[in-house]
């Protein structure tokens, strides 16, 4: 099959797909099997390699949501490569790429789009390694091929590339004569070129304008990370999903100033766009690991001519990679237009649904290396309000954090202003018990729930159904001191469930708090449950006016508005339009009037 074809005109690695049988086909959804991953370890542990691909084939062929497609290829190729099936193992990592590929659009093989996305190159220089190994020389040189392509569309430094393009040029002088030594040949003389005209930039000093013109803002923020380190020196792939010591350092993330507050612009097929660019796309373009000092030193530095010395620590949940853990914090610092420091703790998450047990099993360690990381932050960042934010799994890690904390500075004064629980996966009755300890750490202490978010869900059938601490409904936590929030109505996001940072009206509620310390009363959106006695608040995002009133509140925060009157006055003369119909604007005044204690 694969000669007839290459004889069609279509290079190896898609003739190795259209030899694979093209896309899964659509099935009724299924309910995914948290245990599947263990039961897969337990098999390949007992040498039934064969009988772990059968129970992955088996999961693929009733498995639709893109996400956990991919998690369930790369699963499938890294055990085959693993195992020494070098051949199929090429063909599984190309196979993930396809998937990579389609999920940003529609896609066949006789028509397959040049997706150019920084994310295929890890998968294709796998995937070429693995033909390598095979002998199967034509495809490892498209492989390798497709690499240098994306570095170079992507803008990326050459150097990254070295390796791969060492091998390719072994495998050209090496191979026949023929298509395959043509095709080596064009790519290693294609990159060449790129590489020579990188070096006469730099020479020449010909760097990209940072001036007006420039339609995109980079947005600084500062990490601290227990991942190990891969190896790679793609932004993109820096940190892994295994656990290293703690680092820190700093990361830039480029946004678009067409940005929509909430959204995570990536390319996609269906618009046309092939390669991340920072004037369309949210990209994380530089990691710097740094000396502790160091990092602290910026933070007092950026801190020290602001009237408001302010930061945010944000600790991210299960299934989530550091690029995008670092991604998710440029946004909110910038869709809240944030003067003071964003700060991420990523902790080693192996970004697979797959791996929601291998999750559970270091997030708690992570905990205690954040309390640590915590301590510096209140002593050396220079921010005298320190907010914290945490996701999903990620309040394990916070919570552990910060009953330690609390241990250590018992009888001190709060050192956190706001903190927030999001859909905090941890068991309900053991989050009480350890929110008494935590209480005195913060000013406020807030809980958003959701009735509709799928790793709750999960978690619960795995924990023996027992109630989960960030599950909404009538069964909400409800605590003394703890604003219990719940946020069921703004939707679902299923395998990101980041309702809290994907929906502007949320994150103006976060900015509320950020900014005035507001109770629920005083906020947008917020009604008591009716129930006699109830503890808790309803959220409605629709009366909020979504990314209108964002924006209205992070201008007039920066602008230091302190009371309703001067608010309103600065809303009508600078930020609305004279064209904003009165409904809209009457309902951003009674949301404002609500803040300033006057609705």
């Amino acid at each position: 099959m694969l000669g007839w074809a290459r004889r069609t005109g279509l290079n190896g690695v898609a003739a190795a797909l259209v030899a694979l049988g093209g896309w899964l086909a659509a099935t009724p959804a299924q309910a995914f099997d948290p245990m599947l991953d263990v039961n897969v370890a337990a098999a390949v542990e007992a040498g039934r390699v064969d009988e772990a691909i059968g129970l992955l084939d088996k999961a693929l062929a009733d498995e639709t949501d893109p996400l956990i497609v991919e998690d369930l290829l790369k699963r499938r190729a890294d055990l085959l490569a693993k195992a020494g099936r070098a051949r199929d193992a090429g063909d599984a990592y190309a196979r993930l790429a396809d998937a990579i590929a389609r999920r940003q659009g529609e896609a066949t093989p006789d028509k397959t789009p040049q997706v150019l996305s920084p994310a295929l190159i890890p998968v294709w220089d796998k995937a070429g390694a693995a033909y390598e190994q095979a002998g199967d020389a034509a495809l490892a040189i498209d492989a390798y091929a497709s690499v240098l392509r994306i570095v170079a569309a992507a803008g990326l430094d050459p150097k990254i590339a070295a390796d791969v393009f060492g091998r390719l040029d072994s495998l050209a002088e090496n191979a026949p004569d023929g298509e395959p030594a043509e095709r080596a040949v064009d790519a290693l003389e294609a990159f060449a070129d790129y590489r020579q005209d990188v070096a006469d930039r730099a020479a020449g000093g010909a760097t990209k304008a940072l001036g007006d013109d420039k339609k995109y803002k980079d947005v600084k923020i500062y990490y601290a990370t227990d991942r190990a380190r891969t190896g790679s020196e793609l932004p993109s792939d820096f940190y892994g999903g295994q656990r290293g010591q703690l680092e820190l350092g700093t990361a830039t993330v480029s946004i678009p100033l067409t940005h929509r507050p909430g959204a995570i612009e990536a390319p996609s097929i269906w618009s046309f766009e092939f390669r991340e660019d920072p004037e369309r796309h949210i990209v994380l373009s530089q990691v710097i690991p740094k000396a502790d000092a160091a990092v602290f030193a910026e933070m007092q530095a950026q801190l020290k001519d602001k009237d408001a010395k302010e930061a945010f620590v944000f600790v991210h949940g299960f299934n989530v990679p550091f690029n995008e853990a670092a991604m998710r914090t440029a946004q909110m610092a910038y869709d809240m237009n944030f003067e003071g420091l964003p700060i991420l703790y990523s902790w080693p998450s192996r970004a697979s649904v797959l791996s929601y047990i291998a999750d559970t099993a270091v997030v708690n360690f992570s905990g205690r290396r954040l309390s640590r990381f915590l301590d510096d932050v209140v002593a050396k960042s220079g921010a005298t309000r320190i907010h914290l934010v945490a996701h999903s799994m990620g309040n394990r890690a916070l919570t552990d954090a910060l009953e330690l904390f609390a241990l250590r500075h018992k009888g001190e004064p709060p050192a956190f202003d706001q903190v927030l629980f999001t859909a905090p996966d941890l068991d309900a009755g053991l989050f009480g018990e350890m929110v008494e300890t935590i209480r005195p750490t913060a000013e406020r202490i807030t809980l958003y729930a959701s009735d509709r978010d799928w790793a709750l869900a999960v978690s619960r059938k795995l924990h023996g159904d027992a109630p989960r601490a960030g599950q909404g409904g009538d069964g909400i936590v409800q605590l003394a001191d703890v604003d219990s929030i719940d946020m069921t109505a703004i939707g679902e996001d299923m395998l990101a469930h980041s309702y809290y940072a994907n929906n502007p009206s949320a994150l103006s509620d976060i900015l509320s708090l950020f900014w005035r310390d507001a109770s629920p009363e005083r906020r947008c959106g917020m009604t008591r449950h009716a129930s006699a006695g109830s503890g808790y608040w309803i959220y409605s995002p629709e009366d909020c006016d979504s990314g209108a009133l964002l924006s209205t509140l992070s201008i007039l925060r920066r602008g230091k508005v302190t009371n309703a009157n001067e608010a309103l006055s600065f809303m009508n003369r600078y930020i609305l339009s004279p064209t904003v119909d009165q409904e809209e604007r009457s309902r951003l005044g009674n949301a404002l009037n609500r803040l300033f204690g006057k609705g």
